[in-house]
């Protein structure tokens, strides 16, 4: 059998969209009680969108925090 590594990016949009299922599916079963099953599957898909824009903005700001640390400590030690 093949090991299948995956860089972290895609491990963590796997973990990001498995969470957002879960979280839409019980939201969705919870709205499935009074409406259709559309409601559930719109829930379900509006659960892993609004999941994948929280982590994107997430990792914008440590990326932007990293940068803002090697700015500073460029100004620092200017040979380096």
């Amino acid at each position: 059998m093949k090991n299948i590594m995956y860089s972290v990016t895609i491990q963590k949009l796997l973990q990001l969209i498995g969470i957002g299922v879960l979280v839409g599916f019980i939201l969705g079963l919870i709205a499935f009680t009074s409406q259709s099953s559309f409601v559930m599957v719109i829930t379900i898909l509006l659960s892993v969108i609004i999941l994948l824009l929280a982590a994107m903005f997430a990792e914008l700001y440590h990326i932007r925090e990293a940068i803002n640390k090697q700015r500073e400590e460029e100004k620092e030690n200017p040979h380096l």
